[in-house]
């Protein structure tokens, strides 16, 4: 009896143990997802390519879905570029750094919900702005999640918006009706 108690007591030990150095043995995971959508109009983008590069290297990359779908796993320890594109659209992209993240967290992972809007070149547009990234998000710990860099933005606003004005104001015909006014009052 003693020596059923005692085995008893050893396996429960070793089971303990074995699902304790598998727990740490998982890796720490940032569901990154969201959905592509046209800026205009808010419909779904479908085809767009997602693209992930974890250090500067290509890692993985995906299509949207027809609802513009799209999702993602990233690891704790790297900082990741996420790349929006799709022909004929101007290309967009964020930063995420998880460098940061404890390596033993209180969740087991981490969710990012990012949605993005694409819309169309136009060439009249100096669009070129788009090259920075349009948000940082890295671990806060005050807040032991990710988090957006919200002076990182304010300072990026109104550069973008400035671009976006023109962009609108060229999209929806303002410069072709000024200058066909502008040629009609000097006939």
């Amino acid at each position: 009896m003693a020596f059923r108690s005692i085995a008893s007591l050893l396996i429960g030990i070793v089971l303990s143990l074995a699902c304790h150095a598998q727990a740490r043995n998982q890796r720490f995971t940032v569901y990154l997802s969201g959905q592509v959508t046209e800026l205009f109009s808010g419909d779904p983008v479908k085809g767009a390519l997602v693209r992930v590069l974890k250090a500067g290297k290509e890692e993985v990359e995906a299509t949207t879905r027809s609802d513009g779908r799209y999702k993602f796993e990233l690891e704790r320890g790297w900082k990741y570029e996420v790349w929006f594109s799709r022909n004929n659209m101007v290309t967009k992209h964020v930063v995420i750094d998880t460098r940061e993240v404890p390596p033993y967290p209180d969740v087991p992972f981490y969710e990012m919900d990012l949605q993005m809007t694409l819309f169309a070149w136009i060439a009249d547009v100096d669009l070129s702005s788009f090259q920075e990234p349009i948000g940082l998000a890295s671990y806060k710990a005050s807040v032991r999640n990710m988090s957006w860099d919200t002076p990182y933005t304010e300072q990026m606003r109104p550069l973008f918006s400035k671009v976006m004005n023109e962009y609108e104001k060229t999209h929806n015909g303002y410069y072709k009706q000024r200058d066909r006014r502008n040629q009609e009052a000097y006939r």
